[in-house]
């Protein structure tokens, strides 16, 4: 594939040809010299996106159609990125229908951002994903998706809800991918609110689904009666068993630790596992010698259920209390097979039974991820005393909603539970700690640090645990986190790069590399940072002073 399968089509008010960004691009980077492009001016607003839409098809009826709003910022190196994501959909044997660069993953409904827009930068994700929703401010149309418009359904939203559902809806998988460039709108909320409610009115002839999400809210669906097609069951589940039925499903091997103190939990904590919908590979449990002596009966019941495999530290040898394995790594790592992903959970974690299912869905559906961590949700059963203080009655909360790796640097409890890690991922580290105790909080900590991580927004159980543990600080990590945050959030250089830079460099929104394993900039900022503290009060410093002259601005 290359450009001349493509063409570029922008629709831009007649009043803001001499300074929309998008054709500012376009003369800075002479795109036109690589790929054709269709420009139209739109004149007194009489032209809508769907019609646009079609008249370009009609137009360049062999081409994939490149739509851009006119109010984009992109480097220069764009089509090259363009074509470099299409190769790695393509390259893994799949068809794609709709592609972009902002929507909503699926199954796991998290919103991907691979851009700069007024939210700063959100959920980059350089992996291709599934999405069931895409923005429309970016799309990429192959050429053979139909695109169906009905003619008394217009104007210039939901266009792309409606061709992510009919490229689903005639086999055609939608993906989300990373792009680099800087979108300057915000979006007519009140407007798309209206045209949301006529939409459900349409949609709810077809689906009976109660919404269809998007990354702009849920769309309700007003559902005729008798109406029961589903559009996730029928649609998008149906499309992705049939076009992704040659990938391969990795194993999972669970490790769990149980405690001397946590025995009574330890049935429980197994019987969970062995109720997930898709069993495990192997279960290690790592204990103490007295434990593993005395639970013998209950290894051998569930080793009727699972392959299981109980291991012990070497009593001779004193393990401390914080270690996670327990004084066992070279048994765990003589135990794990050379491929697949796993996982640490303890016996005071009730896995819910999607939880070894989901992991491995997301190593199937994302593109090149071999090397990714997925985490998951942990709600919290609290054990807190009551008002006299001599009982503790336990109360679910709801956990850390885990969106991106501040989560974890800066102080938030992310139990090891909510990661499931290839084992290579687990191999580096093991081979990192030469000496010690590993704890939970380190051991987090350097997985975050080797790879990338990405936040399923889906529930993997909840942890027994006490207030105490949850309000745990992250000491000097939560000091680098913060400088690093400000850094993020206060990164002013993409916009000038896009506008500016005349030679195709790595993008600030991607994510930069240490050998072969992907890393965000946060994750690299974190780490580099924390080897100057010098340089990190230095710039905390003139942030503060920079704060205060801001305040002192706003006073006068």
């Amino acid at each position: 594939m290359s450009l001349n399968d493509f063409v570029l089509a922008i629709l831009v008010g007649e009043h803001h040809q001499a300074t929309a960004p998008t054709l500012e691009c376009l003369h800075e980077w002479r795109t036109s010299d690589a790929i054709t492009v269709d420009l139209v001016v739109n004149r007194n607003s009489q032209l809508d996106y769907f019609t646009f839409l079609e008249q370009v098809r009609a137009r360049h009826p062999s081409k994939h159609l490149l739509i851009m709003h006119a109010d984009i910022y992109f480097a220069e190196d764009f089509l090259h990125r363009l074509l470099e994501q299409i190769a790695l959909i393509e390259g893994a044997g799949l068809a794609w229908g709709l592609l972009g660069p902002a929507g909503v993953s699926y199954p796991y409904f998290k919103i991907v951002r691979n851009m700069v827009d007024h939210h700063g930068i959100l959920y980059p994700f350089p992996h291709p994903l599934p999405a069931v929703h895409l923005d429309g401010h970016l799309l990429v149309i192959h050429k053979d998706l139909v695109l169906d418009f009905d003619k008394d359904y217009r104007g210039f939203h939901h266009y792309d809800t409606l061709l992510c559902i009919r490229s689903w809806a005639q086999g055609l998988p939608v993906f989300t991918i990373n792009l680099p460039l800087r979108h300057l709108g915000q979006g007519n909320v009140t407007e798309w609110q209206e045209r949301s409610e006529v939409l459900g009115r349409n949609l709810g002839k077809v689906y009976g689904n109660k919404t269809i999400v998007t990354s702009m809210g849920p769309v309700k669906l007003d559902v005729q009666p008798g109406v029961t097609r589903d559009f996730y069951k029928h649609e998008v589940e149906a499309t992705l068993s049939r076009r992704f039925r040659h990938r391969t499903l990795p194993e999972v091997t669970l490790v769990m630790r149980c405690n001397d103190c946590d025995e009574s939990d330890l049935r429980e904590a197994l019987l969970g596992i062995c109720g997930q919908f898709e069993k495990p590979s192997r279960v290690i449990v790592i204990c103490s010698e007295r434990l593993r002596t005395s639970q013998q009966s209950t290894f051998e019941y569930f080793e009727n259920f699972v392959d299981l495999l109980a291991l012990s530290p070497d009593p001779t040898i004193s393990v401390a209390a914080e270690d996670v394995l327990m004084g066992c790594k070279e048994a765990i790592r003589a135990s794990l097979k050379s491929f697949g992903l796993v996982a640490f959970v303890d016996a005071k974690t009730t896995l819910f039974p999607n939880y070894v299912r989901d992991a491995r869905q997301f190593h199937v559906l994302a593109i090149g991820v071999e090397d990714v961590v997925a985490a998951f949700d942990m709600n919290y059963a609290v054990f807190e005393t009551n008002k006299d203080g001599c009982d503790l009655d336990a109360r679910l909360v709801e956990g850390w909603r885990t969106e991106t790796i501040e989560d974890l640097v800066s102080g938030a409890v992310l139990p090891l539970a909510s990661f499931v890690m290839p084992i290579a991922i687990l191999h580096s580290i093991l081979d990192n700690h030469i000496r010690g105790a590993l704890s939970e909080r380190v051991f987090a900590f350097k997985l975050a640090a080797r790879t990338r991580v990405f936040f399923l927004r889906r529930l993997g159980g909840f942890l027994r645990t006490n207030t105490a543990q949850l309000s745990s600080v992250a000491g000097p990590l939560a000091e680098v986190a913060m400088h690093g945050e400000f850094l993020r959030a206060s990164y002013p250089f993409t916009y000038l790069w896009m506008k500016r830079h005349a030679s195709a460099s790595p993008v600030p929104v991607q994510a930069p590399s240490i050998g072969s394993a992907h890393i965000s900039r946060e994750q690299l900022l974190v780490m580099k940072l924390s080897q100057y503290p010098r340089l990190v009060g230095g710039i905390f410093m003139l942030h503060g002073l920079w704060k205060r002259l801001q305040r002192r601005s706003a006073a006068r």
